[in-house]
C-alpha cells in the first residue's frame, strides 16, 4: 500500500479526489442554509441538490471516452478547478441577487468539473493496484468519501463562524492540490496508461464482456443503492434542520455518514476480494436496512450512532459495485468507470428529485424510510449478478485481470 503513494500519479488523483469531494458534499448544506434566508422549499432544495447530481452523471461516459482519447493531462487539474470556481461563482450570485435562478446555473455547471475527474481518477487508481482490483479502487473511493465527510463538517462550521466569505477562504487551501495534479499527470497521454480492455477489444473475448442479464440486474442494484445512500444523504442537512438542528451540528452528521462509509468501504474492498463480492454486498445492504429506518425517527445525539451504521453498511458497497461493472461492462476501464458512476450519479439524482417532491406532501422522514425497502430490494437482486470468478473474463497471456 505504501508503493502505491510513491507513485505521484496516484497520488495526485486520491488528493484531486478528496479536494473535489470536499466541495462536492458542500453542496446539500450550503443550499440548506440558503433556502431559510432565500425561502426556498423542499422541492426546490431538492431540484437543486438533484441537478447537480445528475448532471455530475450526464456527461461521466463521454468525459471517460474523451480521457481514454487524449489522457488526463488537460482534465485532471481543470476538472477539480472548475467545480471551485464555479461553485464559489453560484454562492457569490446568490448573495449578490436573492435569486435561485442566478444560483441554480453557476452551481449545475460546477458539476461538470467533478462529471471530468472521476472517470479518470478511477482508471488511474485501478491501474495502480491491477492485482487486487477491489482494495486498490477502495483506496480511491477511501480519499474522495474522506472528502464527502470532510466536505459538510467544514461547510457547517465556515458558515457557522464566517459566513459564506469563508467558503472562498476554503478554496485557497486547495491551490497545492491543484499544481501537483497539473504536475503529476503532464505526461497521461493516451498510450501512458492503456487499458487491458482495449486490448481485448478486437479480440475473441470481447464479445464475452457483454452480458445484458447481468448488466440490467446490476443497474437496478446500483439504482436501489442509490435511493438509499446519495438520495438519503443529500437529505440529511434538511432533515435535520427540521428537527432544530443548527448548521454545524447537521454539518457534522452529514460528514459522520460519509466517513463511515469510507472506513468501511476499504474494510469491504478487502473483504470482497477474500470472500467475493455478491456475499459482501449482500451483508451490508442487507443489514444497512435497518438503521436507516429508524434514522429520522431519532431526533436526539443518538442519531449519530444510527447515521454511522447506514453510512458504513450502505455505503460500503461503492466502490465493489464498481469494479463489478468494469468486469461486466464492455469498454476502456475509464469509459466503464464513466458509465458506472454517471449512472450512479444519475439515479441518485432522481431520487433527490423524487424525495424533494415527496416530502413536500408527507414529510422527508418518511421519505427517506423508502430506502429500507429499496436496500433489502437491492440486497436480494446481487445473488443474481455472476460472482467474482465469473465477472472476470478470460486474459490473454500478459494481461492482468
Amino acid at each position: 500500500m505504501r508503493l502505491l503513494f510513491r507513485k505521484p500519479i496516484f497520488l495526485a488523483v486520491v488528493l484531486g479526489h478528496f479536494t473535489l469531494d470536499v466541495f462536492n458534499s458542500s453542496g446539500p448544506i450550503l443550499v440548506t442554509f440558503l433556502s431559510k434566508p432565500l425561502e426556498w422549499s423542499t422541492a426546490q432544495i431538492g431540484f437543486a441538490i438533484g441537478a447537480y447530481q445528475f448532471f455530475a452523471a450526464l456527461t461521466q461516459p463521454l468525459f471517460g471516452w474523451i480521457d481514454d482519447k487524449i489522457g488526463s493531462r488537460w482534465l485532471g487539474a481543470g476538472s477539480v478547478a472548475w467545480t471551485i470556481g464555479f461553485l464559489l461563482l453560484s454562492l457569490l450570485l446568490a448573495q449578490r441577487t436573492n435569486s435561485f435562478l442566478w444560483f441554480i446555473i453557476p452551481f449545475v455547471l460546477a458539476s461538470v468539473g467533478s462529471s471530468a475527474f472521476h472517470p479518470l481518477g478511477t482508471k488511474h487508481a485501478a491501474e495502480t493496484s491491477i492485482e487486487r482490483a477491489a482494495t486498490g479502487t477502495a483506496l480511491f473511493f477511501l480519499f474522495g468519501q474522506t472528502g464527502l465527510a470532510a466536505g459538510p463538517i467544514l461547510a457547517g462550521l465556515i458558515l457557522d463562524t464566517t459566513g459564506i466569505s469563508g467558503m472562498f477562504g476554503l478554496a485557497v487551501l486547495a491551490l497545492p492540490i491543484l499544481v501537483l495534479m497539473a504536475f503529476a499527470l503532464r505526461h497521461t497521454g493516451p498510450k501512458f496508461t492503456p487499458s487491458p480492455a482495449a486490448h481485448l477489444s478486437n479480440s475473441p473475448f470481447s464479445k464475452q464482456t457483454i452480458q445484458w442479464g447481468a448488466i440490467i440486474i446490476l443497474a437496478l442494484v446500483m439504482g436501489l443503492r442509490s435511493w438509499s445512500a446519495i438520495a438519503t444523504v443529500a437529505f440529511l442537512p434538511k432533515l435535520f434542520q427540521e428537527m432544530g438542528w443548527n448548521v454545524a451540528s447537521y454539518g457534522l452528521i452529514t460528514g459522520t455518514f460519509w466517513m463511515a462509509s469510507a472506513i468501511t468501504g476499504v474494510m469491504a474492498g478487502s473483504l470482497a476480494d477474500r470472500f467475493g463480492r455478491r456475499q459482501t454486498v449482500f451483508v451490508t445492504m442487507f443489514f444497512g436496512a435497518i438503521p436507516l429506518y429508524f434514522l429520522p425517527m431519532n431526533s436526539d445525539w443518538s442519531a449519530f450512532g444510527l447515521v454511522v451504521l447506514v453510512g458504513s453498511l450502505i455505503g460500503a458497497s461503492h466502490s465493489i459495485l464498481v469494479v463489478i461493472a468494469q468486469g461486466i461492462l464492455p469498454g476502456g476501464k475509464a469509459f466503464t468507470s464513466g458509465v458506472a458512476l454517471g449512472y450512479v450519479f444519475g439515479t441518485g439524482a432522481i431520487g433527490i428529485w423524487v424525495i424533494g417532491i415527496g416530502a413536500g406532501y408527507v414529510g422527508v422522514g418518511p421519505m427517506i424510510q423508502l430506502g429500507t425497502a429499496f436496500s433489502i430490494i437491492a440486497a436480494v437482486l446481487v445473488y443474481f449478478l455472476p460472482s467474482t470468478t465469473e465477472t472476470r473474463q478470460p486474459q490473454p497471456e500478459g494481461v492482468p485481470a
